[in-house]
């Protein structure tokens, strides 16, 4: 039952969202190039539950920024909590009260988050999750990367392929190496 009222949730924003005109295209198209500039400030936000907080654990570990880019995370307030060690970025939080009913991120939550520009905003999620990828669609970054799924072309300019749990760990490294962290 909860799976179809999140189902039916996300359908009726989207509807909602085309009628009004709210999603549209934001940026042009880009290319990724070893000569590039890079990525001078990013915002990772990691998944919530206990599965993936394992993984984002883990890639958490792997990160190693070189002080180049102003590297910043956004994570649900019960898996900050669960961590041990000193993140290596900023950590911004968000609890169960910043969003809405119709899963939505909150007016503060998006000041709060938004407040800052970024190159890159990687929602690291592995199943759709309305309030961050339509955070991740505010944010206007020229990367706005996610895992593909039904609904993630509308908030999301690279795409993740996904193709099974056991190797999402390759998908993290995969977009590790995309933001060169």
């Amino acid at each position: 039952m909860n799976q179809f009222l999140d189902r039916f949730k996300i359908r009726l924003v989207l509807w909602w969202f085309r009628l009004t005109g709210k999603l549209k295209p934001k940026g042009d198209l880009l290319a990724i190039r070893r000569e590039g500039s890079g990525v001078g400030s990013a915002l990772i936000i990691l998944p919530k539950g206990r599965d993936d907080s394992r993984i984002a654990r883990y890639f958490l570990k792997s990160l190693k920024p070189d002080g180049k880019v102003d590297l910043r995370i956004l994570m649900d307030n019960s898996l900050y909590h669960s961590i041990t060690e000193t993140p290596p970025a900023t950590v911004e939080t968000y609890s169960a009260d910043d969003v809405s009913w119709f899963s939505l991120p909150k007016r503060d939550l998006i000041r709060r988050i938004l407040a800052n520009k970024y190159h890159a905003v990687v929602d690291m999620h592995p199943s759709f999750n309305l309030s961050t990828a339509y955070l991740t669609y505010l944010s206007g970054a020229p990367l706005r990367v996610g895992f593909s799924s039904r609904f993630s072309g509308k908030f999301f300019n690279i795409e993740i392929e996904r193709k099974s749990n056991h190797f999402i760990e390759q998908s993290y490294l995969s977009i590790q190496k995309l933001l060169n962290l």
